[in-house]
C-alpha cells in the first residue's frame, strides 16, 4: 500500500517521564536552598538556513515580526519552540486541558468528530462505518411486531434558557415521522422561487411560520412525487436523497421533566469540532430568539431564551452528542488524551519543564528569554501570496495515530482498542522553499475579503539572516542546567537544527543556534567595579561537565534506554544533513485528475498511513 507524505512528522511519547529533582509543590523552596543555585546567560547566534517569516507584526501582517521596525525573534517564541524541545530531551509529561488552562499545555485533550455513513469503496471505511453505525443505528418493532433498522438519533429541539444553560425537550414523537417530509423539488417550487438548493454546503434550518424545514443539501437528480413512484426499488437507491425532513413547534414536549439537561463538555466538544461544516446548532440563523417564540407559543416559559429543532444520541442515561440532521458528526468515545500514557499525565508529576520554565500558582520560570535582534544580512524576499496553511487535522487518524504494521480497514482510529498518540509533532527540515501560491489557489481568492481568503500575504527574510539572542538563568542546579543545555547539545549531535515561525510545512523557518555559556562568577559581587567601569559577573563555562551530570542522572533514574531512543527520533527529523528527499515530505492535498479537475489526493482519500520517521529516511 502506498505511504502517505507529509512535511512532518513525531517523536515518540516515552513509556514514562523523567522525574525531576523536586519531589513535590511543597520541596520547591527546599531545592534551591539545597542546590548548586547556578546562575548565568547563554548567548545565542541564529542564522537562517531557510527563508523566515516570524507572524503576530502588529503594524504590517504581511512583514515578519517587527514591532518597532526591525525584524526580530519574539523572545516569546524562542520560549515556546524551547520549552517543547526541552519537553522532548527530559522525557517529560505530556499533559492534555487543565483546569487553570482553556487549552491544553501539551495538546488540547478533545474529542475528534467523524461521521461515516458508507461502508465502502475503501477499505478503511468498513471498521469506521461499523463504529459509527454501532451507536447510530439500532432497531424498532414494526406494527407487524418484526424488528427494522432505525435511527439512533432522536429527533427534539435544543433549549437556551436565561441563565445560559441549554436543555433538550424531546420531540413527542420517538423518531421522525416518514409523514414529516416533502420532496425537494417541491420544496424548491413552494418556498425558494425555483431555485435549487446547492448540493454542497447547503445545509441549514428555514422556518416556515411554526414549522422548521431540516435541510442537509441539496441533489444532483430531482424528482417530483408523481414520477417517484414510478420508480423500482433499485431506481429509488440510485437516486438518494429526494426529500427534506421537517418538524414543528407543536412537536416540542413542553414538560420540564421530560427536559435533559445538555452537559457543558458535550456543548463544549461540539463547539471545538473545528471540521463541522454546515449548520451550527449555537449560533445558526435558524435558531428562534423569544420574540419570535411568543408568536407562535402561548404561555412560553419566561426562562427560556432561545430554541432551535436539533437530533440527539442519548447513550447511558445522558445526551452524548447532537447535531442537525439524522446523521450527524459523532464524538469519538476517547479523547485525544485517552490515547496517552497514563504515566505522563500525571498532573501532580513534576518534570524538567515544570521545574526550570514554572509552574502555574506555586513558582515562577527560573529561565527568561530575550528577543533575537539581527545582527547581518538583513534582506527580504519579494511579497507574495503563500500556499494556504491548511494540513490535515487529527481527524486524520491514520497520520496522527501509531499505524504500524497495519493499514486498510483494520487502521487504528481513535477508539481502538490498542490506538497510542504518535507523539510530538515537528517538521523535517527542506532545500525547497515552495511558499509561493499557486495560480489556482490565487484564482480561488480573487474577489474575496482578506478574512475569506485561504491564502496569506506574506514578506519572508532572505536565508542567511542572524541573529544574537540572549537567555538568563537563575539558582538552577547543576542537573537543570545539564538538562536546559541539553537541547542545544542533543547528545553531541552535530547538524541538527530547529524549525521557527510560520511556514514551517512550506520549507520555512529552519534555522541553526550556536550558544556560549557564561556563569555568574563566585566573585562577581565583590567588586562591581574594575579597571573599565562596571564588572561583567558572568565568565564563560564549558556545558560538557553539565551534560554529563545531566546524562548520569537519567542513568540513576534507569530512563537511559528511553532517553536514548527518544533523542535517536529527535536527531534524525531535526538533522540537517541528512534531510529526506522531497517527494517524500510533499504536503498532500489537492491534485489533478485525468481531466484536469481539482480533487483530494488519492493517498488521503484511501488513508494511506504516515510512515515513522526512520521509514522516512530509509
Amino acid at each position: 500500500m502506498a505511504k502517505a507524505t507529509a512535511p512532518y512528522n513525531f517523536v515518540s511519547l516515552p513509556d514514562k517521564p523523567l522525574k525531576s529533582e523536586i519531589a513535590g509543590v511543597a520541596n520547591f523552596k527546599e531545592h534551591i536552598l539545597n542546590c548548586e543555585r547556578l546562575s548565568g546567560e547563554i548567548i545565542l547566534d541564529i542564522e537562517s538556513l531557510t527563508p523566515l517569516f516570524i507572524g503576530g507584526n502588529p503594524k504590517d501582517e504581511t512583514v515578519t515580526f517587527s514591532p518597532q521596525g526591525t525584524p526580530i525573534i519574539a523572545g516569546s517564541s524562542l520560549r515556546g519552540m524551547f520549552k517543547n524541545m526541552l519537553k522532548i530531551v527530559t522525557c517529560g509529561t505530556f499533559r492534555g486541558r487543565t483546569d487553570s488552562q482553556k487549552k491544553g499545555e501539551d495538546f488540547n485533550d478533545e474529542h475528534i468528530y467523524f461521521r461515516c455513513i458508507m461502508g465502502t469503496p475503501y477499505q478503511w471505511m468498513k471498521s469506521l462505518n461499523k463504529v459509527y453505525n454501532d451507536r447510530m443505528v439500532g432497531e424498532v418493532r414494526g406494527k407487524d411486531g418484526k424488528l427494522k433498522p432505525a435511527k439512533n438519533a432522536r429527533p427534539g429541539f435544543l433549549i437556551q434558557m436565561t441563565n445560559g444553560k441549554y436543555f433538550i425537550a424531546p420531540s413527542i414523537y420517538e423518531h421522525d415521522r416518514k409523514v414529516d417530509k416533502i420532496f425537494i423539488k417541491e420544496y424548491q417550487e413552494k418556498f425558494n422561487h425555483g431555485k435549487k438548493i446547492p448540493i454542497y454546503n447547503g445545509s441549514c434550518i428555514k422556518w416556515h411560520g411554526e414549522t422548521a424545514y431540516i435541510i442537509t443539501g441539496g441533489n444532483k437528480y430531482l424528482y417530483d412525487s408523481k414520477t417517484y413512484e414510478t420508480l423500482s426499488d433499485k431506481e429509488k437507491k440510485k437516486a438518494g436523497k429526494q426529500f427534506i425532513r421537517f418538524t414543528k413547534l407543536s412537536y416540542v414536549d413542553w414538560s420540564r421533566e421530560h427536559w435533559i439537561e445538555l452537559p457543558d463538555d458535550v456543548r463544549e466538544s461540539y463547539e471545538h469540532d473545528r471540521n463541522k461544516q454546515g449548520v451550527d446548532l449555537l449560533t445558526d440563523k435558524g435558531i428562534l430568539n423569544r420574540d419570535k417564540l411568543t408568536e407562535f407559543v402561548k404561555n412560553l416559559p419566561t426562562d427560556i431564551q432561545t430554541l432551535v429543532p436539533c437530533h440527539f444520541l442519548y447513550e447511558k442515561n445522558q445526551v452524548t452528542a447532537f447535531g442537525h440532521g439524522q446523521c450527524f458528526r459523532i464524538p469519538y468515545k476517547n479523547s485525544i488524551g485517552d490515547l496517552v500514557p497514563d504515566a505522563l499525565k500525571i498532573p501532580t508529576f513534576i518534570d524538567f519543564a515544570d521545574a526550570i520554565f514554572g509552574r502555574e500558582k506555586f513558582w515562577a520560570s527560573r529561565v527568561y528569554f530575550e528577543d533575537a535582534v539581527i545582527t547581518k544580512n538583513l534582506c527580504t524576499l519579494e511579497k507574495d501570496a503563500a500556499h494556504p496553511l491548511m494540513q490535515p487535522k487529527p481527524t486524520s487518524y491514520q497520520l496522527y495515530l501509531n499505524q504500524k504494521g497495519v493499514e486498510g480497514e483494520n487502521l487504528n482510529h481513535w477508539d481502538k482498542d490498542g490506538a497510542k498518540l504518535r507523539g510530538y509533532k515537528l517538521y523535517w527540515h527542506s532545500d525547497f522553499a515552495d511558499w509561493k501560491a499557486t495560480a489556482d489557489e490565487r484564482k480561488s481568492d480573487a474577489g474575496k475579503s482578506a478574512d475569506k481568503r485561504i491564502t496569506k500575504t506574506i514578506t519572508p527574510l532572505k536565508k542567511g539572516a542572524t541573529f544574537k539572542a540572549k537567555i538568563r538563568f537563575q539558582n538552577l542546579s547543576a542537573v537543570e542546567l545539564g538538562a536546559l543545555m541539553m537541547i542545544f547539545d542533543l547528545n553531541g549531535t552535530k547538524n541538527s537544527y530547529y524549525k521557527i515561525g510560520m511556514g514551517k510545512s512550506l520549507g520555512l523557518g529552519s534555522i541553526k543556534v550556536t550558544p556560549t555559556l557564561y556563569l555568574e562568577s563566585n566573585s562577581a559581587y565583590e567588586n562591581i567595579f574594575d579597571g573599565n567601569g562596571w564588572k561583567n559577573p558572568y565568565e564563560k563555562a564549558n556545558p560538557a561537565q553539565f551534560l554529563d551530570i545531566f546524562k548520569k542522572y537519567v542513568d540513576a533514574q534507569k530512563m537511559t534506554s528511553i532517553w536514548q531512543n527518544v533523542m535517536k527520533e529527535l536527531n534524525a527529523i531535526l538533522d540537517w544533513e541528512k534531510k529526506p528527499s522531497q517527494n517524500k515530505i510533499q504536503p498532500m492535498g489537492n491534485e489533478p485528475d485525468e481531466k484536469g479537475n481539482m480533487q483530494l489526493s488519492e493517498k488521503l482519500r484511501k488513508r494511506a498511513p504516515l510512515p515513522t520517521i526512520f521509514e522516512v529516511l530509509k
